[in-house]
């Protein structure tokens, strides 16, 4: 579900810096000349965004997005190559960004406990309720096609394979029940996804209390997945 929590509790890929390995990728460096955004590069990203949020993937469009920033079309070429291009940079923004908020959640709780698996639960759910945009290319029904594209098929394999490291780490510390840890990922994984989807495709109810849904979800996830201790 990316670098490790805690490198004393968990061993996995190294981090990988996606968007400036990006630009590498695809030779999106930042060319000669200063745009009167600024950073027209980030600027691109973040209306782009926006563009998917208010009309989905097919409402953006390289000239539209020129438009709006008050920028030619061309200036925009000069970061990305097309539209495929700026897609899977948004993308690999949201997976660094996903990333940076599970290792804040690990900060907060250093230590294997059901309060680290709550907190990384409860991240990736509001992570997603804060970038929809972001998060539909990533796992949603428009996410980007990534399997000829290593960079971002990485960026995802990580934070998955985070998941099953930490499942694996509460596992070994008596926390967790004994199972497959990859198939208990997938089951933490497709809870807090489903309620992520469900909110941000408007399937829930807005008068609805997501802060208690959230609760409810990880509390419910992990009261099923934690070693019960026996009472004598």
């Amino acid at each position: 579900m990316g670098p490790s929590f805690n490198v004393n509790d968990v061993n996995i890929l190294p981090h990988v810096d996606i968007v400036n390995t990006l630009r590498h990728y695809w030779g999106m460096t930042e060319r000669n000349g200063t745009y009167h955004h600024g950073d027209l590069r980030a600027a691109l990203l973040a209306e782009a965004a926006a563009m998917i949020a208010e009309e989905g993937v097919a409402g953006v469009t390289m000239r539209e997005l020129g438009r709006r920033l008050g920028v030619s079309r061309a200036a925009a070429y000069r970061h990305f190559e097309d539209k495929h291009a700026l897609l899977l940079a948004v993308a690999a923004e949201g997976f660094e960004g996903l990333r940076e908020r599970l290792q804040a959640a690990e900060a907060a709780a250093p230590r294997p406990s059901l309060e680290r698996l709550r907190r990384m639960g409860e991240e990736y759910v509001r992570f997603a309720l804060e970038h929809p945009a972001h998060y539909r290319l990533m796992y949603g029904k428009e996410a980007v096609t990534r399997r000829d594209v290593p960079v971002v098929r990485e960026a995802a394999n990580a934070i998955f394979e985070l998941l099953v490291e930490v499942i694996r780490t509460h596992q070994r510390k008596g926390i967790l029940k004994r199972g497959d840890p990859r198939a208990q990922a997938y089951v933490a994984w497709s809870a807090v996804h489903g309620l992520a989807s469900l909110w941000i495709e408007g399937q829930i109810m807005a008068t609805d209390d997501i802060d208690t849904l959230i609760t409810q979800t990880t509390r419910t996830l992990l009261d099923g997945m934690r070693v019960r201790r026996r009472v004598s």
